[in-house]
């Protein structure tokens, strides 16, 4: 899943390097889960209207490995395997990197290599590296 930064994200970055406008990032990031029915124009402006919930609990903490540099361009991915336990019978299409573990702002949303239907109770896993987050 290779990720696009929210247009959040990208005026905080730009108001932060270019006008010296402080931005804390936030001490941990979650990862949730967004169905097929969520387009890519919402989701880089923030929309979580499509938000899959009703598993376990609220969206999982992620950590991601050191940037570095591939193919000229610098990259990270999460370091951790997550597990949503307890799905709804939904079709995944995206994941959405947040700065809280409910409501809060996109960072990054990123389109699932292949969209994966859930049955009820079914547990949906990222792999480690599943999330790849690449800036140019």
């Amino acid at each position: 899943m290779p990720g696009n930064m929210s247009s959040y994200l990208e005026n905080k970055i730009l108001n932060h390097i270019l006008r010296g406008e402080n931005y804390t990032p936030p001490s941990t990031v979650y990862v949730g889960l967004v169905s097929g029915t969520a387009v890519d124009a919402d989701l880089e402006g923030g929309d979580l209207t499509n938000e899959i919930t009703g598993y376990e609990g609220d969206r999982k903490a992620i950590t991601f490995t050191s940037a570095s540099q591939v193919s000229d361009k610098g990259q990270t991915a999460n370091s951790n395997e997550i597990d949503f336990n307890g799905m709804p019978a939904t079709t995944v299409a995206y994941s959405v990197v947040c700065d809280s573990a409910t409501g809060g702002n996109i960072l990054y949303w990123l389109p699932a290599n292949n969209n994966k239907t859930t049955n009820a109770d079914d547990t949906f896993r990222l792999r480690v590296a599943d999330v790849t987050i690449t800036q140019d």
